[in-house]
């Protein structure tokens, strides 16, 4: 007579939503499942994007040699932020964040492939691309406000630090990378393949987005109450500048903002200039200096995520010293002639250059009321104009006395403007408080 053996039900173990397939630990706000998906959209968007940079800007030097048209790519690819930035924030609070960071990855597509095709059927038409890169950057500048304010939205306070640090990171990944590979590539493919390229890995972000479930957006802010008496769109707009108007750090941050994109960075408008005209150099030499900025803005995001971030009581005097430093950097930046001490100063102007984009967002979403955060965002990103700006400036400066004048000479007028913000706003030295 044989014996039944009794046998144990095998219990299938719950999966750990904050471990990467329910086994790697995960770092501050990557313990989060959506967040997580975002991200990874992100570096790939972000590569796409420097790619894109790196590749635009070769075609564009190698059909003219100017460094005012040049720069003008950059201003076409920028200055959409003044009026898609505002707009974008009020959606990011009217509508679901999910679904409009969606929209706005697959007009990149599109993009991206309008791109492609323009450089594969009429080559290099500067007016062409200019057009097409505003249009691209209409797209990337209309879904910054939602991105963050989605941050706000899924991960705890005490993460919101480590949200935008790993949004840093992701930037600073593709930084080092993108312009690495456009460098090694160019050589040997036609621009136009580069695009195909581009357009590829901004359909696989398209497709990271759709695994991100639209009901985590909005949480906080989307009851029936408030549909009812939502303001229009542009009301809406109207709303989040009184309540900047209303807060003198958020002036403050705005003030240094503008300041820092149209003085502290002159020298990346002239990479391509530089790499060519200064250096000596080729496609290999313009990824290079690229990356080596990144590669610096990848240890700063790194040490933010880590370290510095939860020990930073004043994120606004943080924010004054990175443009600081990233200015007073600019002055021996612009009259280096030699590839090393060039690319030793590119990475340390990255590093600074990671706190500085940490920190602007930080104060920001710190002291604005949740169901504003997007709108201020949005703001915020409309600042970025002085970046563009700064590119025409520097361009027309450097075709009529040099690239080494111009940095030098931006570089310097803008260290004697942060401090003079620095004097006018002594909220920015103080400790910040969450409104209630």
């Amino acid at each position: 007579m044989t014996q039944r053996v009794a046998t144990v039900p095998v219990v299938a173990q719950p999966i750990d939503p904050t471990r990467l397939f329910g086994k790697i630990a995960m770092p501050g706000a990557l313990k989060i499942a959506p967040f997580r998906h975002i991200w990874g959209a992100l570096l790939l968007i972000h590569l796409s994007r420097w790619v894109e940079i790196t590749a635009v800007g070769w075609v564009i030097v190698e059909a003219t040699g100017s460094p005012f048209l040049v720069s003008l790519g950059v201003f076409a690819r920028l200055a959409p932020f003044v009026v898609a930035g505002p707009i974008g924030g009020a959606m990011a609070d009217r509508v679901n964040q999910v679904w409009f960071i969606r929209i706005t990855t697959v007009g990149r597509v599109v993009i991206a492939a309008l791109l492609a095709l323009a450089l594969f059927s009429v080559g290099s038409n500067l007016w062409l691309i200019y057009s097409l890169t505003a249009i691209g950057g209409l797209f990337g500048s209309a879904v910054i406000p939602a991105l963050r304010a989605l941050y706000a939205d899924l991960v705890p306070e005490r993460e919101l630090t480590s949200a935008l640090g790993f949004e840093s990171l992701a930037f600073t990944i593709s930084l080092i990378i993108g312009p690495l590979i456009a460098g090694a590539i160019l050589p040997f493919v036609d621009a136009p393949l580069m695009f195909v390229g581009t357009t590829i890995a901004y359909l696989i972000a398209a497709a990271a987005m759709f695994l991100v479930p639209a009901s985590v957006a909005n949480l906080k802010h989307d009851d029936e109450e408030d549909r009812a008496v939502r303001p229009g769109l542009f009301s809406s707009i109207a709303e989040g500048f009184q309540v900047a108007r209303s807060r003198p750090i958020i002036i403050a941050v705005f003030a240094v903002i503008i300041t820092a994109e149209g003085f502290a960075f002159t020298f990346l408008h002239l990479i391509p200039i530089f790499a060519t005209d200064i250096l000596g150099g080729g496609p290999t030499t313009l990824g290079a200096l690229w990356s080596a900025q990144g590669a610096g803005e990848l240890v700063g995001a790194t040490l933010i995520v880590a370290w510095v971030g939860k020990r930073i009581s004043s994120p606004g005097r943080a924010l004054l010293m990175a443009v600081g430093i990233c200015m007073l950097i600019g002055i021996p930046l612009g009259l280096s002639s030699t590839l090393p001490l060039t690319l030793f100063l590119l990475f340390s102007l990255g590093v600074s250059a990671s706190m500085f984009a940490v920190m602007q967002s930080h104060v920001i979403l710190m002291s604005t009321p949740t169901k504003l955060r997007g709108r201020l965002i949005g703001i915020q990103t409309m600042f970025l104009v002085g970046f563009p700006v700064g590119a025409l400036v520097v361009g027309s400066i450097a075709s009529v006395f040099g690239p080494h004048a111009a940095v030098v000479g931006m570089s310097t007028t803008g260290l004697i403007l942060i401090g003079f913000v620095a004097i006018k706003f002594p909220q920015l030295r103080e400790r910040l408080v969450a409104p209630e």
